[in-house]
Order: C-alpha cells, then structure tokens, then sequence
C-alpha cells in the first residue's frame, strides 16, 4: 500500500516533467543583407534598402522561397544594428525567434513561433535595464537573461535581471513599468495567440 501511495503521488510530477520544455539558443546572425535561415526550410529576410523609404519590412520564407510572408515592418531610420536570435525547443522542431533591432536607447525585440512552417507572432517588445537604476546611456538587455520554457500550450518568458518592459501592441506604447529579476513572467499561449501575465 505505501509503494502505491509512493507511486501516485509521483505521477503528476512525472506528467508536468515530461510536458516541460526548454528553448535553447540555437543562432544568431548580425548584419542586414540575405537570408537568414534558422533551418533548412525556414529563412528570414528584410527588404531591401530603399533610400525613400524609411520603413524595412521582415519577410519569413519556408522551403526556399515558397510562401512567403510579410510578417512585420519597422521603422528603419532609428535602428543601429540589428541581430536574429533562434532558439530550438529541445524536445520538438518548434522554434522561438526574436529580432533585436538596437536604436539610440534600448533594443526592441520582435518575436514569433515557428513550427512546421506555420509562424505565430509572439509580441514586439521593448526590454531594456532600468535607467533610474543604472543611469544608462543605452540600456540594453542581453538575450542570454531571457528564459524561455515550454509548459504544454503555454511557452513562457522569464527575465534574469532587472528590467523594463514596453509592449507596442498596435504601435502603442503600453508602459508595464520596471521590474526586478524573476519578478514578471510572460506566457503565450500557442493555440490561441493570448499574451498574458502570470507572475
């Protein structure tokens, strides 16, 4: 009778262990020109500079060139450098990748899901060290200080350190305020696209 009370109660931790997934970095790439593919079907790309237009637009192709997609477009004139991030979910073929596009005062992130060809966008986000906290000039946030797990349907981003975050739902900026390490955990939700908190 023990051992089966040893048993059952070991189950659920069996089932949340098995259905708990970490992304891990897989790429990155600096730079503005080419493709970018994370995968051999699955390639990113800007369009291409043109001088009266300040506006870049983020294509996503998958298998060479088949349904392409425009998938977001940033305003270009502000922007210092910009790197792609891929990180492979190390249990399936789904991915998490994130645009970092640097300007004057803090990197914007443009981020999406990615598995088997189909694309879901994630949110485009300002994340930067808190100014008031560390009186910088450019406040960046490494990507190597975000987390994210995979939770069933439910892929979550958690942050290291101190942060501020701004999400440009629509263009707007939504100021969510400052937070401290591990402090705001984000989840996503990959069957109805709903972004919410839950810490």
């Amino acid at each position: 009778m023990r051992k089966l009370f040893f048993i059952l109660c070991f189950i659920p931790f069996i089932s949340y262990c098995q259905t708990n997934s970490e992304f891990i970095l897989q790429k990155s790439f600096s730079g503005q020109r080419g493709n970018h593919c994370i995968t051999n079907n699955d390639c990113f790309h800007l369009s291409p500079d043109n001088p009266n237009n300040i506006s870049r637009t983020i294509f996503y192709t998958y298998e060479q060139d088949k349904n392409k997609q425009a998938i977001d477009t940033i305003d270009y004139a502000q922007i210092y450098g910009l790197i792609l991030y891929s990180f492979k979910n190390e249990k399936d073929n789904s991915y998490v990748v994130s645009w970092k596009f640097e300007d004057e005062y803090v990197p914007t992130f443009f981020t999406y899901y990615i598995k088997d060809g189909k694309l879901m966008k994630i949110g485009n986000w300002i994340i930067a060290i808190p100014y008031n906290k560390y009186g910088c000039e450019y406040c960046d946030y490494s990507i190597e200080d975000i987390r994210i797990h995979q939770r069933d349907d439910e892929i979550e981003f958690s942050f290291l350190k101190d942060m501020r975050f701004i999400d440009l739902k629509n263009y707007d900026y939504d100021d969510w305020g400052a937070f401290e390490a591990g402090e705001l955990i984000l989840s996503f939700n990959i069957v109805s696209g709903e972004l919410r908190v839950i810490k």
